[in-house]
């Protein structure tokens, strides 16, 4: 996961400008194309729907129109075939010889058919024929010759009654327009053995199948066909990707993703169909679409437009707050604060500034703390002066003691020398608080037989602390100090405690029951000034303890000192058990 995240990352630029921006895209696109896909979805369903129902209902409606239509036909055929007034007077008419008599019955035959076309304006050429003869007789309106009656194409028909065909063009000379006709064998053709057959011939008006098939009913192009019973096109409204003759099923499988197909059947046996061509038919969709895109663009770039903005708003803060570190760095602490007049920004940079504060002060505890080093060395190298002639000259005296047979003497040179060996510093900075605890030993062995006081001195060191590293002469001075504040001139008991607080801290404590010591006494020991200390022999090398445990510890430990008039003093140093600084003087030139 990490190594893929590592090669994302290593693919995009790395520059909060180029994240932020790209963020706010996202921000700005994600919820719109998550609401534009189900507005999509949502209104994809409802315009289908709507298209889908308004075509259905209308082609519904054609097809009862072109039932009417054929229907008509057939009524009417029927008004002028079967016996009655006007097959009477049918049949007078052709029997009669009589020109008179013809005339007659011919104005009123003709009469009733343009009654029957005033009744009925769906109607238009109307007709008797005499197929023998290729005759038509009583025809409303002219009829073109050229066109042969016969090559009708037959939508239905039942033998001997009448044949219903089209669409076709008119028999009317005046006009090419489609329409439908019936043919019907009249009942005064019928029983007459030795008559001619006579038929009735009715066309639809040569503006019916215009007025019926609409080119846009429904606001959009659209292109009506008629199917026979075998599918094969019989009438198309004029597109020519849809021929008359051609295979239905063949073009819709062919052209299935450039147009949208619609059928209905009529009970005549013929199909109604609708072509929309697949732009017009989703039109509305594709108008939606359009403005969507619109309105996405204009919120991209509104949303660049923003991201530009916060940009400017982030980086130029951020531009200042990086040449506050970069003025950190070439260690200028006391340039001007800035504000950013926004809140964040501000807060931020309190805490940069509220860090450039602590990491001076650091500093200059650094620096103290480097000064108090060197004055520690300038103190031990005091100690330190001319070492070697020290234990030559005492090495001397104590040859000569032994010589003098002065055992006493011998003794007390040889604890001297041990101690004197050991605060010289010639074993290493660090000690163990056994090694500490065992210079106690001497140097109140030492004192001892140097002022005749009997010191009661304890010591008690837990078994876990003895190992612990210490710096150097840190118990000497705190002892010597009880010694001489204790007791002067009196005997009495110093107890030298050592144990465990905790698993990281530690206890050194050195309690007397002499005379105790002044607030203001206790002041002295730790002032800096050692010449007047030592002028009154106050506190020798406690400011020295003090001032190793901060440079060893810190400055949060310290000699803590608890005191009481007549009762005693009690001195301790609560430290960690590791050491937090190591420096080494055991090397400085003597």
């Amino acid at each position: 996961m990490n190594g893929f995240a590592r090669r994302v990352q290593e693919m995009l630029p790395y520059t909060l400008k180029f994240r932020l921006i790209a963020m706010l895209v996202l921000s700005v696109m994600i919820p719109m194309l998550l609401i534009g896909a189900i507005s999509y979805y949502g209104i994809y369903n409802v315009l289908q729907n709507k298209v889908e129902r308004g075509v259905d209902k209308n082609l519904e409606q054609e097809r009862n129109g072109l039932e009417s239509i054929l229907s008509n036909l057939d009524y009417s055929s029927r008004q002028l075939a079967f016996e009655g007034k006007v097959g009477k007077d049918l049949k007078a008419y052709l029997k009669t010889d009589d020109p008179l008599d013809k005339q007659d019955l011919g104005k009123e035959i003709e009469d009733y058919i343009s009654l029957i076309n005033y009744t009925n304006p769906l109607l238009g050429l109307t007709a008797y024929y005499l197929p023998e003869t290729k005759q038509f007789l009583f025809e409303n309106l002219y009829i073109n010759p050229k066109l042969n009656l016969d090559s009708f194409h037959t939508i239905t028909s039942q033998p001997g009654k009448y044949t219903l065909n089209g669409p076709h063009q008119t028999m009317y000379v005046n006009s090419k327009n489609s329409v439908f006709s019936i043919m019907r064998e009249t009942d005064s053709s019928r029983g007459e053995g030795d008559g001619p057959s006579i038929f009735v011939y009715i066309e639809t008006n040569v503006s019916t199948i215009a007025d019926l098939f609409n080119s846009e009913p429904y606001g959009m192009p659209v292109t009506h066909l008629l199917l026979d019973e075998n599918g094969k096109i019989i009438y198309s409204g004029g597109d020519k990707q849809f021929p008359a003759g051609a295979d239905y099923k063949k073009l819709q499988a062919e052209r299935k993703n450039s147009f949208v197909f619609f059928d209905t059947a009529s009970k005549y046996g013929i199909k109604l169909a609708l072509v929309i061509d697949n732009d017009d038919y989703h039109k509305e969709m594709n108008t939606w679409l359009k403005r969507f895109a619109i309105v996405g663009l204009v919120s991209l770039l509104i949303g660049l437009l923003f991201g530009w903005i916060i940009w400017t708003m982030i980086y130029r803060p951020l531009q200042r707050i990086r040449r506050q570190f970069k003025m950190l760095g070439e260690n200028r602490f006391n340039e001007p604060t800035e504000s950013m007049m926004i809140k964040e920004f501000d807060e931020l940079l309190a805490q940069f500034y509220d860090m450039r504060k602590r990491i001076k002060g650091l500093m200059t505890e650094i620096e103290t703390k480097e000064t108090r080093k060197r004055h520690l060395e300038v103190e031990k190298l005091m100690y330190q002066i001319n070492p070697h002639f020290i234990h030559n000259t005492l090495n001397t005296a104590q040859w000569l003691a032994r010589i003098n047979g002065q055992d006493e003497i011998v003794k007390l040179l040889t604890i001297f020398t041990r101690v004197l060996n050991y605060n010289l510093g010639k074993e290493g900075q660090l000690v163990t608080v056994r090694e500490e605890i065992q210079t106690v030993r001497d140097y109140i062995e030492l004192q001892q037989m140097r002022y005749n006081h009997q010191f009661h001195v304890v010591i008690e060191a837990d078994e876990g602390t003895e190992a612990i590293e210490v710096p150097r002469f840190l118990l000497q001075p705190i002892v010597e100090n009880a010694m001489y504040h204790g007791f002067r001139n009196k005997d009495g008991t110093i107890r030298v405690t050592v144990r465990l607080l905790d698993s990281g801290h530690f206890l050194l404590e050195v309690r007397d029951n002499g005379e105790g010591m002044s607030p203001e006494t206790v002041t002295a020991l730790f002032a800096e000034d050692s010449g007047g200390r030592r002028k009154v022999g106050l506190g020798i090398g406690l400011s020295f303890v003090n001032n190793t445990v901060r440079v060893y510890y810190g400055d949060q430990y310290r000699l803590d000192v608890e005191s009481e008039l007549g009762v005693g003093t009690a001195m301790r140093l609560k430290l960690p058990v590791g050491i937090m600084e190591v420096w080494d003087d055991q090397d400085i030139d003597r």
